[in-house]
């Protein structure tokens, strides 16, 4: 009767056929999936629609959309937004916007995409979906196969999935702050009888003379971390070796509340403030760096009269891209009475917060040039005006964040798809800089997506995006 009963548990759940990583930095973009997300959450305020708009209207039109959304009332809205492309078809036939409903209250939906998603190909060209979604609802998403044929997720286990981990055709960047966050529990007790939930906190608790043997802990789980998802690519580590002398030192500057305002993303965390990039004709990986010493330079050049006038300007682009406060939208001028960015002198503020960043930042640009990359520094001015300041009462501020784009390079083409913002001296720096690097920019407005902020750097267009660089199949639903 076992025997029986364990082959039929064997027939149910059959082998997976050989898998392979595919990569998220080369290739044509021929899907992209979103998730519809609407209002404030963890200190941000977006409204997701305007850049589906942005991407629709500007992208290749063969790419397709998957947006995932719930279904109550701001989803149908959000469908209802979108009508004006719902005549659209890919060549197959198909819609070329998708809906796949999941379970959840649009409010609450995470709606960075890029963090859950790993994606794999098996040999007979079927999409694998790596979920790695927190275990929180919706995730992991079971139901894929609605639309691309022949999907199938698997619920992964990796910290932050693939908002910090990058495939290239043959590297794995992987950031430090995925593996610190690899949960140990209470495995490990040989430091005293103290357990530790992460190595994050493990790291936290070490003294100097206890690093190596840390080390060499937190070096076996980056190994099978590496076997597992990319076997065939060399994995990369970005600022490993700095961290670990840095911790020898006593000097721990990255834990997962203050990631954002040391500075510390830029070197541990493959996403936010860290881009990776194409090969270049010199054959060196192109690393997109944020550079707040140049975005404080830039804006301090700019006079006091110019800098009040930026500022003044922005209710006007939020009001363009539709901004509602309550369902209702308010006019330019409301808008400015109530952020009043010009009278909290936001551009200004974000220079004394860019100015203090600026070190770090310039750390690990220097150490991944010695590593033989070429590094791309892109200005970024942080938000200066965030709740700790005790200088308003929880107004949002901005951030201006241009190095977490989206690339797309093939062939001979080479884009960047990059927000802008409304600050034009900032948004031209940002996009010379890539096109310097030999990128076609392509702007997205971005103010009222990933911009609006209470902490210190604003999330990403990267960052909300998770796009599939291989044909697919879709369904005939």
């Amino acid at each position: 009767m076992l025997a029986a009963a364990l082959a039929v548990g064997l027939t149910l759940a059959p082998p997976l056929s050989a898998a392979h990583l595919v990569s998220n930095v080369e290739g044509q973009i021929r899907a992209v999936i979103l998730h519809y997300g609407s209002g404030e959450q963890e200190g941000f305020w977006y409204d997701q629609t305007v850049l589906y708009k942005e991407l629709l209207a500007k992208m290749d039109k063969d790419v397709g959309f998957v947006i995932l959304l719930g279904k109550d009332e701001a989803a149908l809205k959000a469908r209802e937004t979108l009508r004006p492309f719902a005549a659209e078809k890919l060549p197959d036939g198909s819609a070329r916007v998708k809906f796949l409903e999941v379970d959840v209250k649009t409010s609450q939906f995470y709606p960075w995409a890029r963090d859950p998603y790993l994606l794999q190909t098996d040999e007979g060209g079927n999409l694998i979906i790596l979920d790695c979604g927190y275990n929180e609802k919706p995730f992991p998403v079971t139901t894929f196969d609605r639309v691309f044929e022949g999907a199938v997720t698997l619920a992964g286990m990796v910290h932050r999935g693939g908002g910090n981990i990058r495939t290239t055709d043959d590297e794995l960047f992987v950031g430090m702050d995925t593996l610190l966050g690899i949960k140990t529990e209470a495995r490990w007790v040989e430091y005293g009888s103290q357990s530790f939930d992460t190595l994050y906190d493990m790291a936290k608790s070490l003294k100097p003379e206890d690093v190596p043997r840390f080390r060499e802990k937190f070096e076996a789980h980056a190994r099978l971390i590496g076997r597992i998802l990319g076997p065939d690519k060399t994995m990369v580590v970005p600022e490993k070796d700095l961290f670990f002398s840095e911790l020898e030192k006593g000097r721990f500057l990255f834990t997962k509340k203050k990631v954002r305002n040391t500075g510390a993303q830029a070197a541990y965390h493959t996403d936010v403030y860290l881009g990776v990039g194409p090969k270049g004709r010199d054959g060196r990986r192109m690393l997109f760096v944020a550079d707040p010493r140049a975005a404080a330079a830039l804006v301090s050049k700019m006079s006091a009269e110019a800098r009040r006038t930026a500022e003044h300007g922005l209710p006007r682009v939020l009001v363009e891209e539709g901004f509602r406060a309550a369902g209702i939208p308010p006019t330019e001028a409301q808008i400015a009475e109530r952020m009043a960015w010009d009278r909290h002198k936001l551009l200004d503020l974000g220079v004394v917060r860019a100015e203090k960043a600026a070190d770090r930042y310039d750390a690990a640009a220097d150490y991944l040039g010695k590593l033989g990359y070429a590094v791309i520094r892109i200005p970024f001015l942080p938000n200066g005006l965030t709740d700790e300041d005790g200088k308003n009462d929880g107004t949002m501020g901005i951030g201006f964040n241009y190095s977490n784009v989206l690339v797309e390079a093939y062939g001979d083409v080479r884009k960047v798809y990059m927000p802008v913002f409304g600050v034009k001296e900032l948004d031209q720096a940002a996009a010379a800089a890539y096109a310097s690097a030999g990128f076609e920019v392509v702007p997205l407005n971005g103010l009222l997506t990933n911009a609006l902020t209470r902490e210190d750097a604003n999330a990403g267009l990267d960052c909300l995006t998770s796009e599939i660089r291989f044909p697919v199949r879709w369904t005939k639903n």
